[in-house]
């Protein structure tokens, strides 16, 4: 077993907090930063190309994120391992994760074979998405076992080494992106979305191989037994699953629930759909706060459960909503106050559509709330994800997303009075809403905590 001494233990002061949470934001940042510059680059090559690969990697996502979702309930794990001091362990719960990883090629493979048969894409989308589609799919085994190996160092509150990877593979993005969608003279080609495609692949492949590599690494091997403990645990494996379910389903429908949004924009008109699509890359961009913060309330409370320390985690999730308010702000003043701006540096809309300037600074406005509010709610469901209740969260979530927004909005279009993008915004602003009232009232029943080591 390891030695105590060169273990990290994680607390629940402002230091604590904040060590923990700043490279998590940033990961997560990151992380949204190259899925959001895929398409901001390709709206300088193509409006139609940006709204292709917006709609078909949003329909990958659906199941990628499902795999993805999955594969981190091991961080649950690995900060219960932690805080309990059995770092000998820490590393079963990821290996078993890996091996449900690379089962995720029976599903991505077909998908990625039929591309051209299985979307929902208008015919000027056909080509640049399907495109973008078949190269994403056939390596979407990368990102679950990205997030496995990520397990290990975020349950143990070492978020830099993930940062200092996705910042790698960030970096490759950006100038991969830039190399391949526009080419470069007569060397390389303008490839315009398989070039963004490409880029992303070979991103996800370098941050993957800084994972393992440090995962595997001689002083993991000693202290943390990380290629000993390799084995397939059937016990621990449907453990983890019974705990990642929930989210993987959860995140399935949400992505589903997008997909089906954008899609409905895009039969309602071209305009419509630049303008609901201008405001989720920004949605998604932004919302890493929140995904950040998630994962910090996950490795500091599945800590503290670990060593039964439950009388501090009321004290984290009040620094936790100080935290999420102040990054809400940040990002939300600027967006809400200078959207003129913003898409301005953006120059995403064509001279002859001003007329979608005053509808774009309006979703730009309901991004800002909205982004706060989600960033509230992913606090609170970090504390019921670290206890193991992830059941509840994602039924309660996809209940308010599917009856505020979805249903609403497919009402609107089936008797054509879809007539407004902001509409949809604020569709959403009540759902999130409504979903963080419920979610804080099972905070408050304490049934969300379990002990699952």
């Amino acid at each position: 077993m390891i030695n105590e001494a060169k273990a990290e233990q994680i607390d629940c002061s402002w230091r604590g907090v904040i060590r923990v949470t700043l490279p998590a934001v940033l990961t997560a940042m990151s992380t949204n930063l190259m899925f959001s510059v895929d398409r901001f680059m390709l709206a300088g090559y193509s409006l139609d190309a940006m709204n292709a690969v917006t709609a078909s990697g949003n329909f990958v996502m659906i199941f990628l994120i499902a795999f993805t979702g999955m594969s981190s309930s091991a961080e649950t794990f690995v900060g219960q391992y932690n805080g309990a001091k059995l770092y000998y362990k820490l590393a079963a719960p990821v290996w078993q994760m890996i091996y449900l990883s690379l089962t995720s090629m029976v599903i991505f493979l077909p998908i990625a074979y039929f591309s051209e048969q299985i979307n929902f894409l208008p015919p000027y989308y056909l080509k640049d998405g399907v495109a973008y589609q078949k190269i994403i799919t056939y390596w979407s085994v990368l990102p679950p076992i990205n997030a496995a190996l990520s397990a290990f160092f975020i349950g143990q509150g070492k978020t830099k080494v993930v940062t200092l990877s996705v910042v790698i593979g960030l970096i490759s993005n950006i100038a991969l992106n830039y190399l391949l969608i526009y080419g470069a003279g007569n060397t390389i080609p303008r490839l315009g979305c398989r070039g963004a495609a490409i880029a992303t692949v070979i991103s996800e492949f370098v941050q993957t191989s800084i994972l393992a590599a440090l995962f595997l690494e001689t002083k993991n091997r000693k202290h943390y037994k990380t290629l000993k403990n390799h084995k397939f645990n059937k016990s621990l494996f449907f453990r983890c699953c019974r705990i990642g379910i929930p989210l993987s389903l959860g995140n399935l429908m949400t992505l589903l629930a997008w997909y089906l949004l954008q899609t409905i924009m895009s039969y309602v008109s071209k305009d419509a759909a630049t303008v609901y699509n201008i405001g989720i890359n920004l949605y998604v961009f932004f919302i890493f706060v929140g995904d950040g913060i998630n994962k910090a309330v996950i490795v500091i409370c599945s800590n503290m459960i670990g060593r039964d320390d439950l009388i501090s985690i009321e004290k984290v999730r009040r620094m936790f909503v100080i935290v999420s308010l102040f990054f809400g702000l940040v990002i939300a003043i600027p967006l809400a106050c200078f959207p003129d701006r913003i898409i301005s540096a953006l120059d995403v809309l064509p001279d002859n559509t001003s007329d979608l300037y005053s509808d774009l600074k309006l979703v730009i406005s309901l991004v800002a709330v909205n982004t706060t509010l989600e960033t509230l709610l992913l606090s609170t469901w970090g504390i019921l994800i670290a206890g193991g209740d992830t059941k509840y969260a994602s039924i309660v979530y996809q209940t308010c997303f599917w009856i505020f927004v979805i249903l609403p909005a497919s009402i609107l279009y089936f008797m054509h009075m879809l007539n407004s993008v902001p509409m949809i915004y604020m569709f959403i602003t009540v759902g999130v809403a409504t979903t963080w009232f419920i979610i804080h009232r099972r905070y408050r029943s304490l049934k969300w905590c379990n002990k699952l080591i």
